[in-house]
């Protein structure tokens, strides 16, 4: 199938890519993935949004949902977040970004810490207690590309480095994002597109679990100033599953915003008979000042428990 230069013009970037890398990755041989931990959402508003932030992430959390945003960065910034994850574990995030002559650089570290776990022998008698951890760490850039087919775009890239340990066990592997981002002209919208967790898997002794790779398409529309509507659609080829996030912001007053969201894979995932109630639906607001930020977003998960996030971020 060919198609014309003139036809070309007028679509985004973000579209152009996504069926360039989803017909190789839906030909690629499927295997169940593993390193669940890179499928945490970091940021509290980025969360509120149901994920949905393919699109919106020009902050310190493009390290997470699309390095493309990196590029629109003016000022440093720097992020940090604590999660109350599930079955007591405690996820944190921490995260700088410098604006550069041609355009930013971002460092981050997130990690996943579950505390002491019980040890058992093959006959179920106890040999005392052990832990667990996931880390992550990413060193992203990105960069603005002025009026390209019909909008201003940003493209970028993240390298990541991970650690898994169990014990006196560990995994380790690199990894790599990809993402742009456009903002249309003549519209208050941006679209984004974004593959995640590229790279070979963690491997444990003898077996190696795949990353869950991601490809992620999403939107961003703004009605009137003060309301956002954002959605994302994830696909994950390893696992062959795709879900939808789904997110609305609204300002209230200058400065202060409340959110809501919903993300189903936190469903589909999960199991359908799991029990979870409203697993997947999110809330929580934000209060701006000065350059200086704070959000909260609540989670449920059913019998799973409930995860709280709080952010902190500034502009300087």
């Amino acid at each position: 199938m060919s198609v014309t230069p003139r036809l070309l013009r007028g679509v985004p970037v973000f579209l152009l890519l996504s069926c360039v890398v989803l017909m190789p990755l839906e030909t690629a041989h499927s295997a169940q993935s593993g390193a669940a931990f890179l499928r945490i959402g970091t940021g509290a508003r980025a969360e509120a949004l149901g994920g949905a932030y393919t699109a919106l992430a020009e902050d310190i959390n493009a390290l997470r949902y699309n390095p493309g945003g990196l590029g629109g960065l003016s000022k440093r910034e720097l992020g940090f977040t604590h999660a109350q994850w599930l079955m007591d574990s405690q996820f944190d995030v921490l995260g700088f970004a410098q604006p550069l002559k041609t355009g930013s650089l971002g460092i981050g570290m997130s990690r996943l810490g579950l505390g002491s776990i019980e040890g058992r022998s093959a006959d179920r008698q106890a040999t005392g207690g052990f832990t667990a951890s996931d880390s992550v760490y990413v060193l992203g850039y990105g960069r603005p590309i002025v009026e390209a087919l019909g909008g201003k775009l940003g493209a970028g890239f993240n390298v990541k480095y991970l650690e898994s340990r169990i014990g006196s066990d560990s995994a380790s592997t690199f990894a790599a994002d990809f993402g742009v981002m456009q903002k249309l002209s003549g519209l208050p919208m941006t679209l984004g597109f974004s593959v995640l967790n590229i790279g070979q898997g963690l491997k444990f002794l003898d077996q190696r679990d795949p990353l869950p790779l991601t490809v992620a398409v999403g939107g961003a529309y703004r009605l009137a100033g003060a309301f956002n509507v954002a959605l994302d659609v994830r696909h994950e080829p390893q696992d062959k599953s795709f879900d939808v996030g789904v997110g609305t912001e609204y300002s209230i007053i200058s400065g202060f915003s409340l959110r809501a969201g919903y993300a189903s894979a936190s469903t589909t995932r999960s199991g359908k008979n799991s029990g979870l109630g409203l697993a997947g639906l999110g809330g929580g607001f934000g209060v701006r000042l000065r350059g200086y930020s704070a959000d909260y977003t609540f989670t449920p998960f059913g019998e799973l428990g409930n995860v709280q996030r709080f952010s902190l971020g500034a502009r300087f």
